[in-house]
């Protein structure tokens, strides 16, 4: 038998001032929550309480936990979407694509240790598929403004610079994740040497020659 598809969907989209604090303010308390809790200890009842408000308003907007879960991961994601904007400098051939790299990674880095329950939102989005799908999409949606403009960079198509983007993208991903785990030194370390591969990666990249070129 099928499994029956999990609904995710919030149950409204507060119109009022007051239905908009009150969902910001679960969301709030969501992260705060997933951060002390983790997932598995994550409940409707302890967000209710950690919120101040009675259950059955958790449910007037999201129809179980784990929706509000991916709504505070959407959130997140949307907001860390304007982590990204100097990658568009890329595209720039007079601009210094060493130094932009190392700064949005920097940028991420420092975001998500900043931003209320990012290292706990990182953490779950390895453990639910329905929140890895958002990481994926993501992950996706940037890849292709770095392929972008580092195509225009290089003035070539953007295809073939879609797969080392992609490759960025993700090993970024799983070296910052681990870095969140780390004591700090090597937290740091980690981080730097994320860098340092990426550079060498994208050097190469833009001194080679276009596929089928000669």
């Amino acid at each position: 038998m099928a499994k029956a598809a999990i609904d995710l969907a919030p149950r409204r989209e507060p119109e009022q001032e007051r239905a908009r604090q009150t969902r910001q303010r679960l969301l709030e308390a969501a992260a705060a929550l997933l951060a002390e809790v983790g997932v598995e200890g994550f409940n409707t009842n302890l967000l209710a309480e950690r919120a101040g408000v009675r259950v059955r308003s958790v449910y007037r907007y999201f129809p179980n936990k784990l929706a509000v879960i991916v709504a505070l991961a959407e959130a997140m994601v949307a907001e860390w979407g304007a982590w990204f904007d100097e990658v568009d400098d890329l595209a720039d051939p007079r601009s210094d694509w060493r130094a932009i790299w190392g700064r949005l990674i920097d940028a991420y880095v420092r975001g998500i240790r900043a931003l209320p329950g990012g290292t706990a939102v990182r953490r779950v989005m390895h453990a639910v598929p329905e929140l890895r799908a958002i990481d994926q999409r993501d992950n996706a949606d940037l890849a292709r403004r770095v392929a972008h403009n580092l195509a225009r960079r290089a003035a070539r198509p953007d295809a073939s610079a879609a797969v080392l983007s992609r490759v960025l993208l993700e090993t970024a991903a799983s070296v910052i994740d681990l870095s969140l785990s780390l004591p700090a030194e090597e937290s740091r370390e980690a981080v730097e040497q994320l860098k340092r591969m990426h550079l060498a990666a994208i050097g190469l990249w833009l001194e080679g020659e276009p596929r089928g070129a000669g």
